[in-house]
């Protein structure tokens, strides 16, 4: 039996008691003579202290100096600090995790000399596969570790190379053609080449995913031997190189194991290394076709409820330097269904959130949203401001369970209170909200947010070609007009023409009360003094392969 079990035996059994050596050894199992050994050991350890009786008349006495569940702590602490994240928690009951759950921040940060930096998010990923990922945490991974035919330099607005190096269009934008980089590999050294572009983008197109709207008017695929590939498509489409810049339109190799979900192999910066329940780890590309990451290792770790002070740490703050206001909004949708507005109500429910708006002046994370960017005039509202609804019903909000939709969701809770409504409220978790089909029936209104990615207007339109909960929304014939709207916008070939459609959308959806910007929050990032290359992307994260540590002195 290890020394620290029979500590936890003597510690269980004898209680306050004091006996004598001979009830030790009884207890152990051993002669006293091993039993005075092992009590001296736990001695030099400081888990306890023994005085053994001198002489007739002298007891013994016993001391306890640490709780047996504060020795297991420790050892597992020992085990975290090595890295060792899962065997400490496999040794665990799942009731017993919490307390080393809460101790994990403590071993959060940077360590220059292995060019290892740790860091929390607040939940698990729920995929990993580019054809699946939804939300904005998901989708910057991706980035991280998959590639794309092109990207979008969100500071010139333009699309550039990536796999791609070249790229034109023929026919009235309605065929393109792109040539690759030779020798482009995945991570396992498999090479890189247009039939899994192919395969990747058919997969877009054919497989149900998130965005598959936005590949629907892709005819055919012709490849050019293994480094050059022409799309058809069945309409003029000037937004299919932003299309191809997306997260989900990450290249993925056209044979996949049963479980690339969670451990995919792509071409990006970073690599796979580990995918678990507890934490994510990346390591550099050292292959990667420009230039490798400047941190050797990066560790999420996924810590519910976390808090403490990291060396990067990301997420709604109040202004801060480098930090910028939500590339998009926090907005409220009214399903159109079993108590579904009708215009007029839809539009007098729009002025009344607004009039005045749910988010005060002084709130020091949001500023109140007139439009759904930050930087687009406010939308004129044609309705009277009176809630829709009678004094003395119910409605049902539903969210997802984060702080700043918490605080939003109190605000409409008071304000129809105000007005004789009773609100229930429903907090769900990413993957519950995600399954729209289990809560949608029951739901008068829906609290979301958006960011938009560098490209931010292939972004909207994006948001509102594909959103599901966005679609599920709309009357047909709202979602027949928005489409006819969004058709103009890829058909159009100026970019400021283009941005100029777009913004107009935006101001139809808010104007007629289908989509409804609540606040805009600040997104900012603490990091610590030895964290080089923060910068803060319209997604509210930062590049990883752009950070670098610096050394003490």
């Amino acid at each position: 039996m290890q020394l620290k079990a029979q500590y936890a035996l003597l510690h269980r059994q004898l209680g306050s008691r004091q006996p004598g050596l001979p009830a030790i050894a009884a207890l152990l199992g051993c002669s006293e003579r091993n039993a005075r050994m092992r009590l001296r050991k736990m001695q030099a350890e400081g888990w306890l202290h023994w005085q053994p009786g001198r002489g007739r008349g002298h007891r013994s006495t016993l001391e306890w100096l640490r709780e047996p569940q504060q020795l297991q702590l420790d050892e597992l602490l020992q085990l975290v600090g090595r890295g060792e994240l899962e065997q400490a928690f496999a040794r665990l009951k799942p009731a017993q995790r919490e307390r080393l759950m809460a101790r994990l921040p403590e071993f959060l940060g940077a360590s220059p000399p292995q060019r290892l930096l740790r860091m929390a998010v607040a939940r698990p990923l729920t995929t990993l596969d580019p054809l699946l990922v939804f939300s904005s945490l998901e989708a910057h991974v991706v980035r991280q570790v998959f590639e794309r035919l092109v990207g979008f330099d969100g500071t010139r607005q333009q699309v550039v190379p990536a796999l791609a190096h070249h790229w034109e269009s023929a026919a009235g934008a309605r065929r393109w053609r792109f040539w690759l980089r030779p020798g482009l590999r995945f991570h396992d050294g498999t090479p890189l080449e247009a039939a899994d572009v192919a395969a990747s983008v058919l997969r877009l197109r054919d497989q149900p995913n998130p965005w598959q709207r936005q590949y629907r008017h892709l005819r055919a695929i012709e490849l050019h031997g293994a480094e050059s590939i022409s799309f058809e498509l069945g309409d003029e489409d000037q937004l299919w190189p932003q299309r191809l810049a997306t997260a989900n339109a990450s290249i993925v190799p056209r044979r996949r194991r049963a479980d690339f979900a969670r451990l995919p192999i792509g071409s990006g910066a970073f690599r796979v290394e580990r995918h678990n329940p507890l934490r994510l780890g990346l390591v550099a590309n050292e292959q990667h076709y420009r230039e490798r990451p400047l941190i050797q290792r990066l560790e999420l770790w996924f810590i519910s409820g976390g808090a403490g002070a990291f060396d990067l740490e990301p997420g709604v703050t109040a202004p801060t330097p480098g930090g910028r206001l939500q590339s998009a909004c926090t907005y409220l949708l009214t399903p159109a269904g079993r108590r579904a507005l009708t215009g007029a109500a839809r539009r007098d429910w729009a002025c009344f959130l607004a009039s005045p708006p749910l988010v005060g002046a002084g709130d020091p994370q949001r500023l109140p949203a007139h439009a759904l960017l930050p930087d687009w005039p406010a939308v004129p509202l044609a309705g009277r401001a009176r809630c829709p609804w009678p004094r003395g019903s119910r409605r049902v909000l539903v969210s997802l369970a984060l702080p700043g939709l918490r605080a939003l969701g109190d605000a409409l809770q008071r304000r129809l209170g105000e007005a004789g409504v009773q609100l229930e409220r429903r907090l769900l978790d990413h993957a519950a909200f995600e399954r729209l089909d289990d809560w949608w029936h029951e739901a008068d209104l829906v609290l979301c947010s958006e960011v938009l990615h560098d490209d931010r207007d292939y972004g909207c339109h994006e948001w509102w070609g594909s959103n599901r909960m966005l679609r599920r929304a709309l009357a047909p014939a709202a979602a027949t007009a928005l489409d006819r709207r969004l058709h103009a916008v890829q058909r159009t070939p100026d970019a400021a023409q283009r941005a100029a459609l777009i913004e107009s959308t935006g101001h139809w959806l808010v104007g007629e009360g289908w989509l409804l910007p609540l606040s805009h929050e600040w997104q900012g990032v603490h990091a610590s003094a030895a964290l080089a290359g923060v910068q803060l992307g319209p997604n509210g994260w930062m590049d990883f392969s752009a950070l670098w540590l610096k050394d003490s002195d």
